[in-house]
Protein backbone atom coordinates (compact mmCIF):
# COMPACT_ATOMS: atom_id res chain seq x y z
CA UNK A 1 0.00 0.00 0.00
CA UNK A 2 2.63 2.50 1.06
CA UNK A 3 6.36 2.91 0.49
CA UNK A 4 8.56 5.41 2.31
CA UNK A 5 12.10 6.60 1.69
CA UNK A 6 14.42 9.53 2.25
CA UNK A 7 13.89 12.38 -0.19
CA UNK A 8 16.39 12.07 -3.06
CA UNK A 9 17.08 13.74 -6.36
CA UNK A 10 14.53 11.46 -8.03
CA UNK A 11 11.86 13.08 -5.92
CA UNK A 12 12.43 16.58 -7.32
CA UNK A 13 8.99 18.11 -7.74
CA UNK A 14 7.72 21.34 -9.27
CA UNK A 15 7.17 23.89 -6.51
CA UNK A 16 4.77 26.51 -7.78
CA UNK A 17 4.36 28.56 -4.62
CA UNK A 18 4.81 28.60 -0.87
CA UNK A 19 1.61 28.94 1.10
CA UNK A 20 1.44 29.06 4.91
CA UNK A 21 -1.71 27.83 6.65
CA UNK A 22 -2.74 26.66 10.10
CA UNK A 23 -4.71 23.58 9.11
CA UNK A 24 -4.36 22.43 5.50
CA UNK A 25 -4.20 23.92 2.00
CA UNK A 26 -6.84 24.71 -0.59
CA UNK A 27 -9.16 21.80 -1.27
CA UNK A 28 -8.59 19.65 -4.34
CA UNK A 29 -11.95 17.92 -3.97
CA UNK A 30 -13.00 19.20 -7.42
CA UNK A 31 -9.83 17.90 -9.07
CA UNK A 32 -10.24 14.43 -10.67
CA UNK A 33 -8.29 11.94 -8.61
CA UNK A 34 -5.60 9.84 -10.29
CA UNK A 35 -5.48 6.06 -10.22
CA UNK A 36 -4.79 4.34 -6.85
CA UNK A 37 -1.12 4.38 -5.87
CA UNK A 38 -0.42 7.40 -8.00
CA UNK A 39 0.28 10.02 -5.32
CA UNK A 40 3.61 11.03 -3.90
CA UNK A 41 3.61 12.89 -0.57
CA UNK A 42 6.80 14.76 0.30
CA UNK A 43 7.00 15.68 3.98
CA UNK A 44 9.44 18.08 5.62
CA UNK A 45 9.31 17.90 9.41
CA UNK A 46 10.58 21.30 10.48
CA UNK A 47 10.27 21.82 14.22
CA UNK A 48 8.07 21.74 17.31
CA UNK A 49 7.18 24.56 19.67
CA UNK A 50 6.12 24.57 23.34
CA UNK A 51 5.86 20.79 23.58
CA UNK A 52 4.71 19.10 26.76
CA UNK A 53 7.28 18.23 29.45
CA UNK A 54 7.28 14.54 30.39
CA UNK A 55 10.57 14.12 32.29
CA UNK A 56 11.32 15.06 35.89
CA UNK A 57 13.67 17.83 34.89
CA UNK A 58 10.88 19.69 33.08
CA UNK A 59 12.04 18.61 29.62
CA UNK A 60 11.32 15.84 27.11
CA UNK A 61 13.11 13.76 24.49
CA UNK A 62 10.62 14.11 21.61
CA UNK A 63 10.36 12.20 18.36
CA UNK A 64 7.55 12.05 15.79
CA UNK A 65 5.73 9.14 14.13
CA UNK A 66 3.85 9.50 10.85
CA UNK A 67 1.13 6.98 10.00
CA UNK A 68 -1.33 6.48 7.17
CA UNK A 69 -3.98 3.98 8.12
CA UNK A 70 -2.33 1.56 10.51
CA UNK A 71 1.08 1.62 8.86
CA UNK A 72 3.97 3.72 10.11
CA UNK A 73 5.53 5.47 7.12
CA UNK A 74 8.19 7.57 8.81
CA UNK A 75 9.79 8.14 12.22
CA UNK A 76 11.98 11.11 13.09
CA UNK A 77 15.16 11.14 15.11
CA UNK A 78 15.10 11.81 18.87
CA UNK A 79 15.92 15.33 20.10
CA UNK A 80 17.10 15.08 23.70
CA UNK A 81 16.04 17.48 26.46
CA UNK A 82 14.28 20.02 24.26
CA UNK A 83 10.71 21.36 24.26
CA UNK A 84 11.33 23.36 21.06
CA UNK A 85 13.08 20.75 18.89
CA UNK A 86 14.30 21.38 15.36
CA UNK A 87 14.31 18.30 13.11
CA UNK A 88 14.50 19.53 9.49
CA UNK A 89 13.98 15.96 8.24
CA UNK A 90 12.47 14.94 4.90
CA UNK A 91 10.53 11.87 3.83
CA UNK A 92 8.96 10.72 0.55
CA UNK A 93 5.83 8.54 0.76
CA UNK A 94 3.74 6.86 -1.94
CA UNK A 95 0.01 6.91 -1.14
CA UNK A 96 -2.65 4.61 -2.57
CA UNK A 97 -5.52 7.04 -2.05
CA UNK A 98 -6.36 10.24 -0.19
CA UNK A 99 -9.26 8.96 1.89
CA UNK A 100 -7.12 8.21 4.93
CA UNK A 101 -5.48 11.19 6.70
CA UNK A 102 -1.85 11.48 7.72
CA UNK A 103 -1.60 10.94 11.48
CA UNK A 104 1.18 12.65 13.44
CA UNK A 105 1.99 11.43 16.96
CA UNK A 106 4.70 12.82 19.25
CA UNK A 107 6.32 10.72 21.97
CA UNK A 108 8.88 11.25 24.72
CA UNK A 109 11.65 8.66 24.49
CA UNK A 110 12.34 6.76 27.74
CA UNK A 111 15.16 4.22 27.68
CA UNK A 112 13.97 0.83 28.96
CA UNK A 113 10.45 2.14 29.63
CA UNK A 114 7.31 2.79 27.64
CA UNK A 115 7.58 6.07 25.74
CA UNK A 116 5.28 8.83 27.02
CA UNK A 117 2.57 10.23 24.74
CA UNK A 118 3.00 13.96 24.06
CA UNK A 119 0.09 14.66 21.72
CA UNK A 120 -1.26 13.91 18.26
CA UNK A 121 -2.80 15.59 15.22
CA UNK A 122 -3.88 14.66 11.71
CA UNK A 123 -3.69 16.16 8.24
CA UNK A 124 -6.55 15.66 5.76
CA UNK A 125 -4.84 14.84 2.46
CA UNK A 126 -7.96 15.63 0.40
CA UNK A 127 -7.61 19.28 1.41
CA UNK A 128 -4.10 19.66 -0.02
CA UNK A 129 -3.63 21.43 -3.33
CA UNK A 130 -1.72 19.38 -5.87
CA UNK A 131 1.83 20.33 -6.89
CA UNK A 132 2.04 23.09 -4.29
CA UNK A 133 4.32 23.37 -1.27
CA UNK A 134 2.12 23.96 1.76
CA UNK A 135 3.33 25.04 5.20
CA UNK A 136 1.21 23.34 7.85
CA UNK A 137 0.88 24.21 11.55
CA UNK A 138 -0.67 21.37 13.56
CA UNK A 139 -1.83 21.78 17.15
CA UNK A 140 -1.12 18.73 19.29
CA UNK A 141 -3.95 17.42 21.45
CA UNK A 142 -4.61 14.55 23.82
CA UNK A 143 -7.91 12.78 22.96
CA UNK A 144 -8.55 12.19 26.68
CA UNK A 145 -7.96 15.87 27.55
CA UNK A 146 -8.98 17.88 24.48
CA UNK A 147 -8.78 21.21 26.31
CA UNK A 148 -5.06 20.83 27.08
CA UNK A 149 -2.62 22.62 24.77
CA UNK A 150 0.36 20.33 24.06
CA UNK A 151 2.26 22.56 21.63
CA UNK A 152 2.47 22.68 17.84
CA UNK A 153 4.30 20.86 15.03
CA UNK A 154 5.40 22.70 11.88
CA UNK A 155 5.48 20.79 8.57
CA UNK A 156 5.87 21.46 4.89
CA UNK A 157 4.11 19.04 2.51
CA UNK A 158 3.83 18.60 -1.26
CA UNK A 159 1.25 16.26 -2.84
CA UNK A 160 2.01 15.22 -6.43
CA UNK A 161 0.05 12.86 -8.69
CA UNK A 162 2.14 10.19 -10.41
CA UNK A 163 0.98 8.41 -13.56
CA UNK A 164 2.20 5.52 -15.68
CA UNK A 165 5.92 5.35 -16.39
CA UNK A 166 6.67 8.32 -14.15
CA UNK A 167 5.47 6.36 -11.14
CA UNK A 168 7.46 3.26 -12.13
CA UNK A 169 10.64 5.33 -12.45
CA UNK A 170 10.10 6.91 -9.06
CA UNK A 171 9.49 3.53 -7.41
CA UNK A 172 12.62 2.04 -9.02
CA UNK A 173 14.72 5.00 -7.87
CA UNK A 174 13.31 4.68 -4.38
CA UNK A 175 14.17 0.97 -4.20
CA UNK A 176 17.72 1.65 -5.43
CA UNK A 177 18.16 4.44 -2.91
CA UNK A 178 16.89 2.19 -0.12
CA UNK A 179 19.38 -0.53 -1.03
CA UNK A 180 22.25 1.97 -1.12
CA UNK A 181 21.31 3.43 2.25
CA UNK A 182 20.65 0.16 4.12
CA UNK A 183 24.26 -0.11 5.30
CA UNK A 184 24.44 3.58 6.14
CA UNK A 185 21.17 3.41 8.10
CA UNK A 186 22.44 0.39 10.05
CA UNK A 187 25.60 2.24 11.05
CA UNK A 188 23.67 5.40 11.93
CA UNK A 189 21.19 3.32 13.93
CA UNK A 190 23.98 1.74 15.96
CA UNK A 191 25.51 5.16 16.63
CA UNK A 192 22.17 6.69 17.61
CA UNK A 193 21.39 3.69 19.81
CA UNK A 194 24.68 4.14 21.66
CA UNK A 195 24.03 7.88 22.12
CA UNK A 196 20.49 7.19 23.36
CA UNK A 197 21.87 4.73 25.91
CA UNK A 198 24.31 7.36 27.17
CA UNK A 199 21.50 9.88 27.58
CA UNK A 200 19.38 7.26 29.34
CA UNK A 201 22.21 6.47 31.78
CA UNK A 202 22.58 10.20 32.49
CA UNK A 203 18.86 10.48 33.23
CA UNK A 204 19.01 7.49 35.58
CA UNK A 205 22.00 8.99 37.39
CA UNK A 206 20.20 12.32 37.77
CA UNK A 207 17.10 10.56 39.11
CA UNK A 208 19.14 8.55 41.63
CA UNK A 209 20.98 11.69 42.71
CA UNK A 210 17.69 13.54 43.25
CA UNK A 211 16.32 10.66 45.35
CA UNK A 212 19.50 10.55 47.47
CA UNK A 213 19.30 14.34 47.93
CA UNK A 214 15.73 14.03 49.18
CA UNK A 215 16.63 11.24 51.61
CA UNK A 216 19.64 13.20 52.93
CA UNK A 217 17.53 16.35 53.28
CA UNK A 218 14.89 14.38 55.19
CA UNK A 219 17.52 13.06 57.62
CA UNK A 220 19.01 16.55 58.10
CA UNK A 221 15.57 17.97 58.93
CA UNK A 222 15.04 15.29 61.59
CA UNK A 223 18.46 16.07 63.07
CA UNK A 224 17.81 19.82 63.07
CA UNK A 225 14.49 19.28 64.80
CA UNK A 226 16.26 18.03 67.94
CA UNK A 227 19.42 20.17 67.92
CA UNK A 228 17.47 23.43 68.40
CA UNK A 229 18.21 24.91 65.01
CA UNK A 230 14.69 26.38 65.17
CA UNK A 231 13.82 26.52 68.90
CA UNK A 232 10.09 26.96 68.42
CA UNK A 233 9.80 23.88 66.21
CA UNK A 234 12.00 21.87 68.59
CA UNK A 235 9.79 22.79 71.56
CA UNK A 236 6.71 21.94 69.50
CA UNK A 237 8.13 18.50 68.63
CA UNK A 238 9.02 17.77 72.30
CA UNK A 239 5.54 18.79 73.50
CA UNK A 240 3.90 16.61 70.82
CA UNK A 241 6.05 13.62 71.83
CA UNK A 242 5.20 14.12 75.51
CA UNK A 243 1.46 14.29 74.77
CA UNK A 244 1.68 11.18 72.58
CA UNK A 245 3.55 9.33 75.35
CA UNK A 246 0.86 10.22 77.95
CA UNK A 247 -1.93 9.21 75.57
CA UNK A 248 -0.16 5.94 74.80
CA UNK A 249 0.20 5.24 78.53
CA UNK A 250 -3.55 5.53 79.21
CA UNK A 251 -4.99 4.26 75.89
CA UNK A 252 -3.98 0.90 74.35
CA UNK A 253 -2.13 1.14 71.04
CA UNK A 254 -4.74 -0.92 69.17
CA UNK A 255 -7.43 1.68 69.90
CA UNK A 256 -5.20 4.47 68.67
CA UNK A 257 -4.49 2.57 65.44
CA UNK A 258 -8.23 1.86 65.05
CA UNK A 259 -9.16 5.54 65.42
CA UNK A 260 -6.37 6.56 63.01
CA UNK A 261 -7.56 4.02 60.40
CA UNK A 262 -11.18 5.15 60.66
CA UNK A 263 -10.12 8.78 60.26
CA UNK A 264 -7.87 7.91 57.33
CA UNK A 265 -10.44 5.95 55.31
CA UNK A 266 -13.42 8.20 56.03
CA UNK A 267 -11.67 11.49 55.30
CA UNK A 268 -12.76 11.48 51.65
CA UNK A 269 -16.36 10.82 52.67
CA UNK A 270 -16.37 13.60 55.26
CA UNK A 271 -14.43 16.11 53.15
CA UNK A 272 -14.46 15.03 49.50
CA UNK A 273 -12.67 18.18 48.30
CA UNK A 274 -9.98 18.24 50.99
CA UNK A 275 -6.37 17.97 49.85
CA UNK A 276 -4.69 14.85 51.18
CA UNK A 277 -1.61 15.63 53.26
CA UNK A 278 0.72 14.15 55.85
CA UNK A 279 1.05 16.17 59.05
CA UNK A 280 4.49 14.75 59.91
CA UNK A 281 5.93 15.59 56.47
CA UNK A 282 4.32 19.04 56.63
CA UNK A 283 6.04 19.66 59.97
CA UNK A 284 9.43 18.46 58.69
CA UNK A 285 9.12 20.63 55.57
CA UNK A 286 9.18 23.66 57.89
CA UNK A 287 12.45 22.55 59.48
CA UNK A 288 15.45 23.75 57.42
CA UNK A 289 18.03 21.33 56.10
CA UNK A 290 21.77 21.94 56.49
CA UNK A 291 21.96 23.53 53.04
CA UNK A 292 19.14 25.94 53.88
CA UNK A 293 20.79 26.83 57.20
CA UNK A 294 24.04 27.72 55.41
CA UNK A 295 22.14 29.77 52.83
CA UNK A 296 20.30 31.63 55.60
CA UNK A 297 23.56 32.42 57.39
CA UNK A 298 25.06 33.78 54.17
CA UNK A 299 22.05 36.02 53.61
CA UNK A 300 21.82 37.16 57.22
CA UNK A 301 23.34 40.66 57.60
CA UNK A 302 26.38 41.11 59.83
CA UNK A 303 25.31 43.09 63.00
CA UNK A 304 28.74 44.76 63.17
CA UNK A 305 28.03 46.50 59.84
CA UNK A 306 24.71 48.01 60.91
CA UNK A 307 24.49 51.88 61.02
CA UNK A 308 23.23 51.82 64.64
CA UNK A 309 26.25 49.76 65.76
CA UNK A 310 28.72 52.10 64.05
CA UNK A 311 27.03 55.17 65.55
CA UNK A 312 27.20 53.67 69.02
CA UNK A 313 30.90 52.85 68.61
CA UNK A 314 31.65 56.41 67.45
CA UNK A 315 29.94 57.85 70.52
CA UNK A 316 31.97 55.56 72.76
Amino acid sequence: MLDSCKLKSACNLPLICNKKIHTVGTSNADVPLADPGMYQLDITLKRGQSLAARDRGGTSDPYVKFKIGRKEVFRSKIIHKNLNPVWEEKACVLVDHLREPLYIKVFDYDFGLQDDFMGSAFLDLTQLELNRSTDVTLTLKDPHYPDHDLGIILLSVVLTPKEGESRDVVVEDMLEDEEEEDDKDDKDGEKKGFINKIYAIQEVCVSVQNILDEVASFGERIKNTFNWTVPFLSWLAIVALCVFTVVLYFIPLRYIVLVWGINKFTKKLRSPYAIDNNELLDFLSRVPSDVQVVQYQELKPDPSHSPYKRKKNNLG
